[in-house]
Parts: C-alpha cells; sequence; structure tokens
C-alpha cells in the first residue's frame, strides 16, 4: 500500500476480526485477479478464433461485460478494507483531531446504509429478473445480479467492521505484507 494515499496511522496490527477476514479478503482479491486475467484473455481469443480459425468466438462480448461487472462488484469490499478507494486524505486531515474522529464513524456507517439500500435494491431487482438472461449466451440475470449482491453485501460488512474499529479506536485499514512494494516512494515536491 506504499503507493496507495492511506497514511500511516490509518493502518495498524492486525485485529482478530482482521485474521478472522483475512482469508475472505484474500478471496476477494484473487478473485478479482482471475476475472481481470479473464477478461483480457477472453478478447485475444476472440482475435485468435476470427484471424486463425475464422471461427467467431459468439458471447465473447457479452462474457467480457460480465467480467468487468464482476471485477467491479467482487473486489469492492477488499478496495474497502485496505482504503484503496478514493477519499479526501488532504481535506481530512487538515481537519481538528475530533472532527476526524467523528468522521472516522460516520463516513463508514453511511457507507453500510447505501450498500444495504443497495443490496435491498439488487436483491429485488434478481427477484424481478428471475425468469430473464441474456440474449447471446443465455446467461441468467440472477448470476449478472449476484456479483453485485456479494459486493455490496460484504462491502457492507467492511464498512460496518471500520465503524466498529473507529468506535474502538483502531486504525480502520488493513495491510497486506505481499502488497509491500520494495520500491522507494517517489519525491514529490
Amino acid at each position: 500500500m506504499s503507493e496507495q494515499a492511506v497514511a500511516p496511522e490509518d493502518v495498524g496490527p492486525m485485529l482478530a476480526i482482521d485474521r478472522l477476514m483475512k482469508p475472505v479478503r484474500q478471496f476477494y482479491r484473487w478473485i478479482g485477479v482471475a476475472m481481470i486475467a479473464l477478461m483480457l484473455i477472453l478478447p485475444a481469443f476472440q482475435v485468435l478464433m476470427r484471424q486463425v480459425f475464422r471461427a467467431p468466438f459468439m458471447g465473447s462480448e457479452e462474457l467480457t461485460r460480465f467480467m468487468l461487472i464482476c471485477v467491479v462488484f467482487v473486489t469492492l469490499p477488499y478496495i474497502t478494507a485496505t482504503g484503496a478507494n478514493i477519499r479526501m486524505e488532504e481535506l481530512l486531515h487538515a481537519l481538528p483531531k475530533r472532527v476526524r474522529a467523528v468522521l472516522a464513524v460516520v463516513i463508514p456507517a453511511t457507507g453500510a446504509i447505501c450498500l444495504a439500500i443497495a443490496g435491498l435494491a439488487v436483491t429485488v431487482a434478481t427477484l424481478r429478473n428471475l425468469n430473464n438472461a441474456t440474449p447471446t449466451l443465455g446467461i441468467p440475470y440472477y448470476i449478472f445480479f449476484s456479483a453485485a449482491l456479494f459486493g455490496f453485501v460484504f462491502g457492507m460488512i467492511e464498512s460496518l467492521i471500520q465503524v466498529w474499529k473507529a468506535l474502538a479506536g483502531h486504525p480502520p485499514y488493513v495491510h497486506f505484507a505481499d502488497e509491500e512494494s520494495n520500491e522507494p516512494a517517489p519525491n514529490i515536491v
């Protein structure tokens, strides 16, 4: 996380909840990486099929769109847990410590509420579209919606963990040793 704009005081030692969630967070990350790889391979496979075998891979674009949707939603909880989402760090650090402490609770709490509402909306949409499928490959819509529901529900859980950490006075974000970079931080003056 050395290249992310997460302040060192926002990342602390792993707590029991972080150790419990670590395998789940690793799952988010590796599934996201696998989906990105597949998303990159599919268009290349499509080109190969068209150019070499003169036979298109029907539904390649549809499957690539599905992978893009999945990447966004499956990695949402991981991004929330590690603090890789967009924040106004400079503004937050310019505020008084007391205001930052209040915002450390309010921001993830409102995030959890919004993610819960979005998860509920996806659930309703899923139930209304149980019999619908994509036109080319016939992928049921509930499979598309399941990635969004997964992201919203687990993103909400990660936000609630951050609320608990803020109330307990712990840093909100986690850090994984295998993500450390040995490169020196850029000196931007």
